[in-house]
């Protein structure tokens, strides 16, 4: 979530809205976003379910329990996933040119 923050004018300079989904309950949730500062929005997916169906739910592995991986869908305007990342570890993500790419693509 921080890098998004970082990209995020690259992000929205091509248009794109940013949703980031937490695998958490909403009470954990509001402790860490008064602690940093975002400008898009958060949703709780405390009963895992969003994280499931996209599957990106993580039961129990070598590093977590009970967690989602880190993930980027890219959505068109008429909800067509165009764009899909998912992690192998928690501290894996998505290249910041693939994004740029894609979206620079959606745009023509």
């Amino acid at each position: 979530m921080g890098h998004i923050r970082d990209i995020y004018p690259e992000l929205e300079k091509r248009g794109a809205k940013v949703v980031v989904i937490f695998a958490e309950r909403l009470e954990r949730m509001r402790d860490y976003l008064k602690e940093h500062s975002f400008p898009f929005p958060f949703l709780s997916d405390g009963g895992r379910v969003v994280v499931k169906e996209y599957g990106v739910y993580v039961r129990v592995n070598f590093e977590s329990v009970h967690i989602a991986r880190p993930a980027n869908f890219i959505l068109d305007a008429e909800g067509t996933v165009r764009y899909i990342f998912i992690a192998s570890i928690q501290t894996e993500y998505a290249k910041d040119e693939d994004l740029f790419a894609i979206l620079d693509e959606m745009k023509t």
